[in-house]
């Protein structure tokens, strides 16, 4: 992996800082098909219901966040 693929511009105002108030309205990114251009929508989770049909795999990401940071070298030796 090269250090800029990890590069992007994420504004502060777009990070959430505590979960919604009525936790089932916190946002959800449905993609449709397997490539961006085939669709996305912006949704709500209280949609998930509606969204999945039967035989779809719903996958639950319980990983916790840990502070890190990534430490890299630049080919002229420089620290990134």
């Amino acid at each position: 992996m090269r250090i800029d693929e990890l590069d992007y511009d994420l504004p502060a105002q777009q990070i959430a800082q505590a979960p919604a108030k009525q936790r089932d309205a916190s946002r959800l990114l449905v993609v449709r098909g397997r490539e961006p251009a085939d669709g996305l929508e912006h949704r709500r989770f209280r949609d998930l219901p509606d969204l999945l049909a039967p035989g779809d795999l719903l996958v639950i990401n319980d990983a916790k966040v840990l502070p890190a940071r990534v430490q890299a070298h630049r080919a002229s030796g420089g620290r990134v």
